[in-house]
Parts: structure tokens; sequence; C-alpha cells
């Protein structure tokens, strides 16, 4: 694991080819939070407990648990949780989701916000944590940092909800953005400003509009 940010810390890749996505990991007195991928993070169990005791094991969506998120969830002794949407999807596959939680805006913990982000996914959510007056936005992987532009995979029949998603995300004021996407490139994690914030928006906006 990696200090990014005061508190927060990036686990993986490691693999040279980079397709492993990036999980992260918010070191909290009253229990850290993990936002969870389908990558192999078991093989780094010890230092997950070694930083201390989670307490909750979020997913952004549908793609970020395999069956070993899941065992990872059940030795660190934390239910998975992500959306009731996305829920309902792993469960048919096979994975235990313990805490399925509603489809709305709301506060995970006093420091961070669960925010909605449907369009990649039906259901998939956005966290927003406040750190020392920082904001830290974990957009998962509905919005990707590839070479220098932010990139979406969205089906045609989800283009306009995912529209109204980032016109929505516009109008969220956060420092730092974090993707877990294996996809991008050089680094998932951007610090902005509000010009270079808006810019990511209108970017994405008038590509969906086309």
């Amino acid at each position: 694991m990696k200090e990014i940010f005061p508190s927060l810390f990036v686990i993986g890749p490691d693999r040279p080819d980079g397709k492993t996505p990036f999980t992260y990991l918010i070191k909290r007195k009253a229990g850290n939070i993990l936002f969870a991928t389908k990558a192999d993070t078991p093989a780094r169990q010890k230092d997950i407990a070694a930083a201390g005791k989670v307490a909750h094991m979020m997913l952004g969506d549908r793609h970020h648990a395999f069956p070993h998120t899941e065992a990872l969830a059940k030795r660190l002794g934390v239910p998975l949780s992500c959306s009731s949407i996305e829920a309902a999807v792993l469960m048919k596959k096979g994975i235990d989701i313990a805490a399925p939680l509603p489809f709305e805006p709301a506060a995970l913990t006093p420091e961070i916000e669960i925010i909605p982000t449907p369009g990649h996914t039906r259901g998939a959510f956005s966290y927003l944590w406040t750190k020392a007056g920082r904001k830290f936005l974990f957009i998962g992987d509905t919005i990707v940092p590839v070479d220098g532009e932010w990139k979406y995979w969205v089906t045609k029949v989800n283009r306009a909800q995912m529209r109204k998603t980032m016109q929505a995300l516009s109008k969220v004021s956060f420092d730092v953005i974090l993707s877990n996407s294996f996809a991008s490139t050089p680094v998932p994690w951007f610090e902005v400003d509000a010009k270079s914030r808006a810019a990511i928006f209108k970017s994405l906006d008038r590509s969906l509009a086309d």
C-alpha cells in the first residue's frame, strides 16, 4: 500500500501490464473504509489488516466484485456494500452483498457522502470524502482518465442518463478525483481546481450530447 494523500492509501496495481484496478483505503480512527474492486486484494490482507480495522467495504458498481472480493470481506469481518440495484445483479452471480443500500444520496459516515451516479451502470455509487477541508471524489469506473482525456463506457440506452449524471457532478465541489479502473493512464487520480473541474464536465457533456 502507498499513502498518496494524508490517511488515503492506494493498493495496486502490481502487474507489469497495469491490468489491475486501483483499490483505495481511507484510514480513520472510527474504522477504515475500503473502496473495493475485483483486484486480487486478498493477497494484501495482511497489509490491509495492519492498517487497522475495516468498518466499511464499499463497491462502486457490479464490476467491482469477484468471488475473491467477497472472500476478503469475510476474512476482514466486514460486509460488502453497494446500491440495492447493483447488489441484485451481483447476488445473481453468487456474490453475497450483505449490506445493500437504497439508491439515494446518503451519508455513509459523517465525512463520507454517497452520491448515486447512474449511467455506466444503473445503480453506480460514487463517494465524496472530506478530510481537513479537502474533498475527494471516488468516481469508480464511471469515468476514467486515459492519457489526458476522460473516457466513459456507456450503452446507447444509458447515454442520456449518463449525461444527466455528468451535469449533476459538475455542481459537486471537490479537490481530488480518483478512478479505480485498470485503464487509467498514466495515473488514476488528479488534483483539480474550479476551472479544471468545470472543464472536465463541460467536455463530457459535449461528448455525450453528440
